[in-house]
């Protein structure tokens, strides 16, 4: 059934221009919605895309590792470790842009009457079944040097943890924006974020790798669109605000901080980050895979070879 849902969300903006089953040279790239992939949008109402190039949100990241496993999209954006999952899964994507590296925007938020990591001792705990998820876990709890067994975890979806909260069925939470908004006024607050171990949760721009040779062009707009609309943001701050928050619509004395906590890498950045055999993110993406692996989220680490790819980067003058 998800897969027809999914084929009727990702045909109804093609309808229009090309069909579902014939997208030609369409270069399809999935989001869900998060503060780090807005810029593509504010590329493309700045009007920096061509009809080849179809931004398509979905309602998660779930929905948009779907859609690519379906070969209803050429390329997603999404978490390294989600990247890494549909490699070992047998999807050969490759890496060709580092959106945002999370230093504080991925937070454990806690009841008010929790003062120090050592106090989720016993409680209970909620985060999604992810990498992210389960590195920010184990991070907190080193730092605390707290054993395994020492908190009770439930698996759960970001958007169900404030009802959770609030019937006071959790302690204490991993999450992102905007949910963490949300958290904070009904009470909760910060106890420990990325910013800890800055450098390892990280979003990207995969691409199918028998796309790259076909769509070069369309790939290389996308991204160019991308970094100009990253420019535009620093130049240009409330009016890029205002329009990347008519998808976010986040409350109006939060918009200036949507980027908080996440550092966007510039051109050079990216290309330091996707350059080599292996690269700096490839070798990331090593130390990533072995923890996914002995949180059980994967059988066995996939093979990365060749996994980034800097060539779609503009130029430097």
């Amino acid at each position: 059934m998800r897969g027809w849902i999914l084929r009727l969300l990702l045909c109804l903006p093609l309808v229009a221009t090309s069909g579902c089953d014939s997208p030609g040279s369409l270069l399809r790239v999935g989001t869900n919605v998060w503060p780090g992939y807005e810029p593509l949008y504010l590329a493309r109402e700045q009007g920096l895309y061509s009809h080849h190039i179809k931004l398509v949100e979905l309602p998660s990241a779930s929905d948009v590792i779907d859609a690519l496993r379906l070969g209803h999209l050429e390329g997603g954006a999404l978490t390294l470790d989600e990247v890494l999952a549909l490699v070992q899964e047998g999807q050969d994507l490759v890496v060709v842009l580092v959106f945002n590296i999370s230093a504080g925007a991925d937070m454990l938020m806690v009841r008010p009457d929790i003062h120090t990591l050592s106090d989720l001792r016993g409680k209970t705990i909620a985060l999604e079944t992810t990498a992210v998820g389960a590195l920010m876990l184990k991070s907190a709890m080193d730092f605390a040097e707290l054993p395994d067994n020492s908190l009770r975890i439930r698996h759960m979806n970001l958007s169900d943890q404030l009802k959770a909260y609030q019937n006071g069925s959790i302690d204490a939470m991993i999450t992102y924006e905007p949910f963490s908004s949300e958290l904070a006024r009904a009470g909760a607050r910060v106890l420990f974020d990325s910013s800890a171990i800055k450098g390892q949760i990280v979003d990207v721009l995969a691409i199918r790798r028998e796309v790259m040779e076909q769509q070069t062009q369309h790939i290389q707009e996308l991204i160019d669109g991308y970094l100009q609309a990253r420019q535009l943001i620093q130049t240009s701050p409330q009016t890029s605000f205002a329009i990347m928050n008519q998808r976010l619509r986040l409350p109006d004395e939060q918009i200036s901080a949507m980027f908080d906590g996440l550092e966007l890498p510039d051109t050079e950045e990216n290309r330091r980050l996707l350059s080599g055999d292996p690269s700096p993110l490839s070798r990331n993406a090593d130390g990533l895979a072995q923890l996914m692996v002995k949180q059980k989220l994967m059988p066995a680490p996939p093979q990365l070879k060749q996994f980034t790819d800097p060539r779609f980067l503009p130029v430097s003058p």
